[in-house]
């Protein structure tokens, strides 16, 4: 199955700590591979302004964050914001789907210190609630990796699972 309906839409791989902000209406953002980490789609629908960052880890430090603020859960969703923002978005109409979060040590106990996917989605979902931000859909936990992409165009945001065919999130 292919995800672009459009021959023209040019896909952006939004890599490990990485954000995309874009109001292109040919492109496709793609988070590829989640497992722990968390995949972060944001889009406005009334300036057609969505962004993508790839979450690998619940907190940084003050210096981790400062170098790379996409990567940690605690600063990426308000530089999402804030990119999303100096194209047009406004925040109160921005809708978040996250997805991620798998819990790939399968030996690890749930929500030790070194379930990282738990840690993620935790730190994701209150750096969500401090943004005043609401999730309208998410697909988090379990055990198998994800992808995901969103259409700027159209605001959808798909998934993927390593055992699931591509759907709507």
């Amino acid at each position: 199955m292919t995800l672009s309906s459009v021959k023209n839409e040019e896909m952006v791989v939004v890599g490990l700590g990485e954000m995309q902000v874009s109001n292109d209406p040919n492109m496709v953002l793609a988070c590829l591979g989640l497992g722990s980490c968390i995949g972060i789609s944001a889009y406005d629908p009334v300036a057609r302004v969505g962004a993508m960052v790839h979450v690998v880890l619940p907190h940084g430090n003050n210096m981790d964050c400062g170098k790379s603020p996409t990567k940690y859960a605690n600063t990426a969703l308000p530089a999402m914001v804030a990119q999303m923002e100096r194209k047009g978005a406004v925040k109160s109409r921005i809708v978040i789907k996250i997805a991620g979060g798998a819990k790939i040590i399968h030996t690890v106990p749930v929500g030790s210190i070194l379930d990282i996917g738990y840690r993620n989605i935790t730190a994701v979902k209150s750096a969500v609630a401090e943004n005043k931000l609401a999730i309208k859909a998410e697909d988090i936990r379990g055990t198998l990796g994800r992808s995901m992409w969103l259409n700027i165009d159209t605001g959808v945001t798909r998934l993927r699972t390593t055992a699931s065919p591509v759907g709507e999130l």
